[in-house]
């Protein structure tokens, strides 16, 4: 019997070797959130005219796009285009 390596994964994504990560639904979640922060930001814009309150979700909003950028890389490193 063939010992695989600690942490190398065979087979193909999705398979009993090798099961799917979360990324997908983290990448719904991220660009959700995202969405939330920037209504946010507008919201405190027009009706508040707070400025703070429009700087710190504006710096979450900022965040939130990081965010769905570094989980679209990950998705993109774990299932390549061939």
């Amino acid at each position: 019997m063939e010992r695989a390596r600690r942490g190398s994964l065979k087979g193909a994504l999705g398979s009993h070797d090798r099961p799917a990560s979360a990324l997908g639904f983290r990448r719904v979640l991220a660009v959700f959130g995202a969405l939330v922060l920037l209504l946010g930001t507008i919201a405190a814009v027009l009706w508040t005219h707070q400025l703070w309150l429009a700087v710190l979700l504006g710096a979450g909003f900022v965040a939130a796009c990081v965010n769905v950028y570094w989980v679209n890389r990950r998705l993109h490193y774990e299932r390549p285009q061939h």
